[in-house]
């Protein structure tokens, strides 16, 4: 349950972001980045996880981490962006089966934005769908390897699943990336009595 609450917490944080009036639904298809706003992204993130490894306070730390959901949760395209706004305001409302039907979409019209794969790895980890999550969840850090929040979410799995060291390196890799991570200094200092024992 506590482990779940954890989960729960950090996928609330991120904020959702309403689609310009009058977006249509995407076809198959829909272009996304272009290659110049694509590497503009990179160079913005890059920035952004610099400064949030460095982050004076949790303050500080809170407010990169909020301007790196926003750079997340933009595909470059304004359709995605509402079938990912429409997903988001379901999770938030508990119906996970609409919430599903969006984040599906969004992967179906869109396999290279890592924030549907996280979002839908969400969906299948609150129906107990251990393997699906696992698998969405590794297609969103393929895409972006330093998502701390599907690093998180990828211990948190594991850790239910009984694989504690497997567990542990996640939350250290998302905490290295974040260190101002809501619990995750909390999460680790349990797991490395038990992986690694108490120091002599």
């Amino acid at each position: 349950m506590i482990i779940r609450a954890f989960l729960c917490l950090l996928l609330l944080a991120t904020a959702v972001r309403a689609a310009p009036p009058g977006a249509e639904l995407p076809s198959s298809g829909t272009p996304l980045l272009s290659e110049g706003q694509a590497e503009a992204r990179r160079a913005l993130l890059d920035k952004l996880y610099g400064e949030l490894a460095g982050a004076r306070d949790e303050v500080a730390g809170r407010a990169l981490e909020s301007a790196i959901q926003s750079v997340w949760l933009e595909s470059g395209s304004p359709s995605i962006d509402l079938l990912m706004s429409r997903g988001l305001n379901a999770l938030r409302e508990d119906d996970f089966d609409r919430a599903y039907f969006y984040f599906d979409e969004v992967v179906t019209l869109a396999p290279g934005f890592a924030e549907g794969w996280n979002k839908r790895a969400t969906i299948h980890y609150i129906r107990d769908d251990y393997a699906r999550a696992l698998r969405d969840v590794e297609h969103a850090l393929r895409l972006e390897p330093r998502h701390f929040e599907a690093l998180a979410g990828l211990g948190v799995i594991l850790e239910e699943l009984g694989d504690k060291k497997g567990a542990l390196d996640a939350y250290r890799k998302a905490v290295a990336i974040n260190p101002q991570l809501l619990n995750g200094k909390e999460r680790i200092a349990p797991l490395e009595l038990e992986v690694e024992g108490r120091g002599i």
